[in-house]
Formats: C-alpha cells, structure tokens, sequence
C-alpha cells in the first residue's frame, strides 16, 4: 500500500467515524447536528465546502475498494498439493539481473519484467565491454535467462528482447533515487 492510499485510507476512516458519531447524536434524540447540515447548505460557501468533502470520500472509498479487489502485483502463482507458489515479478526482475551479470561481458543490466496469462515477457537494456561480439553476447543472454527463468520459475519466458544501450570499459553505477 502506497503513501496515497495510506492517506486516502485515513481521510475515509476519519469521515467514517464523523458519520458514525453524527449518527450516535442524532439516535440519541439530540437535535443539534441537524441545525449544522441546515447552516452548511444554506450559503454558497457551506454547499462548496460540503461538495469538496463529499468528492474527497467518494474519491478515497472508491480507492480503498479498488485497493480491496485489486491484485496485488504481476504474480506467477503455481498450484501444488499443499497451496499455492506465487513469485512476484520483482523476483524475476532480481533473477534476470542476477543471471545477465554473469555473462562474460554484460557489464550491466536493466530488466522489465511483464507477466500476463500466457507467459513472462522480459525486455533489457544492458551495457557491454567493447571486447566482445555484441551478437554473441546477446544470443549467450538470451539462452541463459531461458533456461534459468524455466528452472527456477517453472515457466518459460515467451519474449526476451535485449537491447544494448552501451559499450563500456566501466560497469554502470547505480543511480541514487
């Protein structure tokens, strides 16, 4: 759960609760919180104020349900006798990078993993050392992540493109975001 959903959640609990305790007052025969709705709606400012705050729980309650429905991220679930094996696509992501660094002369990669019904689809962008065979390279690449994604994940990968961004001495430095 994001930050925004965190305050979202938090501004719908609070009107929540401001409902339930109008509600409690009102139920106990006290007329007061009536006279409040008739001061709120009876001036242009009161209807604006009161719009405003109804958007913002409509916007936050429709979240909170999507959040509540939503899946959770791309996952590859495995059914077995005992339950289910889900492996997130972060997971695949870390083992592309894991395994593409240890080809001779990737120097660095940046994988995108896309997990849909009929398979995982993988694109990198990786920077290369300039004494080897770009070709070479990638083709070692690609016949690595196949059969590493097919032995560890248990699925085979149904598109693997990979994209040289660079050729470079260095290994590329991780950006600090």
């Amino acid at each position: 759960m994001g930050a925004l959903d965190r305050v979202l959640l938090f501004v719908y609990s609070v009107a929540l609760m401001a409902f339930a305790a109008v509600s409690l007052v009102v139920s106990a025969g006290v007329r007061g919180p009536f006279h409040l709705f008739d001061l709120a709606f009876s001036t242009a400012s009161g209807r604006l104020a009161t719009g405003l705050v109804s958007l913002l729980v409509l916007v936050a309650s429709v979240r909170v349900i999507y959040s509540a429905f939503a899946h959770p991220g791309a996952q590859v679930v495995h059914a077995t006798d005992l339950g289910e094996v889900r492996i997130s696509r972060e997971a695949v992501e870390h083992l592309i990078q894991r395994v593409a660094r240890q080809v001779r002369g990737v120097r660095d990669v940046r994988p995108r993993v896309t997990i849909a019904p009929e398979g995982i689809a993988a694109s990198l962008r990786i920077w290369v050392s300039p004494d080897v065979s770009i070709r070479g390279v990638a083709g070692q690449l690609q016949e690595e992540l196949r059969r590493s994604v097919r032995e560890v994940v248990g699925v085979e990968l149904s598109d693997l493109d990979v994209a040289v961004e660079n050729i470079t001495a260095e290994a590329r430095r991780a950006r600090v975001e």
